[in-house]
């Protein structure tokens, strides 16, 4: 059973985007025309958050913008997530050297969520934002986090994802998913083909886990004729990143002498 948002949830959030999107103060018929929502409680909510904190209005030129209130909330997530090994260097290394989309990623509950995309700027892509999910088994990353599940626990997952899914065609194969786990237990990584998008393809490793953070993937995608041609050689740069990442950990938790 698919799980909606509770509206004035999400509102405020999508307000918090669009700031993040245009990067300067708005007035309100811009915020409620650009997201569509009705006027009246679009200016309730504003007025909430000024009053919150979170916005702060100008009466001269009737905008709003974000408080530092806002950029407080989250800036010690990073530290948490990534913890002090140099991930940004992993990923512009890579991103180098295979000239294709390299994506950060997380299991949110039964999904996974991508949390930093550098893309490239030729037009054999596949677009992706920041931010956006699927559940776990429709990506190459989901396979990598659930290929170090238990078994009991892969079944268990599934069974909350068809859930979710309901009656569509979309639904998991929990005998089919545990051949695929098998197999990327046996290589070391996951490679996604021609799924969910039907033109591309995606390659996706685990990261070491950082100190007081969560487990990562590092992955690398683009068009199936793209990926299939160069694969070796990617897997070969993730590893090889993936190795150095995990010495740049051990140096930052070592004790000093």
């Amino acid at each position: 059973m698919r799980r909606d948002p509770i509206k004035s949830a999400a509102r405020t959030l999508e307000i918090l985007e669009l700031f993040q999107e245009q990067r300067a103060p708005l007035r309100l018929t811009y915020i409620f025309e650009k997201l569509g929502y009705p006027q009246s409680s679009t200016t309730t909510l504003l007025k909430s958050m000024v009053v919150l904190g979170y916005l702060n209005y100008d009466r001269a030129s009737r905008t709003y913008f974000p408080t530092p209130r806002v950029a407080a909330l989250g800036d010690w997530v990073n530290h948490h997530l990534f913890g002090s090994g140099d991930l940004d260097r992993l990923v512009k290394s890579i991103f180098e050297q295979t000239n294709e989309t390299v994506v950060i990623s997380s299991q949110n509950d039964i999904f996974i969520q991508h949390l930093r995309i550098v893309q490239p700027s030729h037009p054999h892509k596949i677009a992706l934002a920041e931010g956006s999910m699927r559940v776990l088994p429709h990506s190459a990353a989901g396979l990598v986090l659930m290929s170090r599940m238990p078994s009991k626990a892969v079944d268990k997952l599934c069974r909350h994802i068809n859930a979710y899914l309901g009656g569509t065609s979309d639904r998991i194969d929990i005998g089919q998913l545990q051949e695929q786990l098998t197999w990327v237990r046996r290589e070391g990584y996951s490679l996604l083909a021609a799924f969910p998008f039907p033109n591309a393809a995606g390659i996706a490793m685990p990261l070491p886990a950082a100190p007081h953070g969560v487990q990562l993937t590092l992955g690398v995608g683009g068009l199936n004729s793209r990926i299939a041609r160069h694969k070796s050689e990617i897997v070969a740069i993730m590893k090889a990143g993936v190795a150095d990442y995990a010495e740049s950990l051990r140096h930052y938790s070592a004790p000093e002498a």
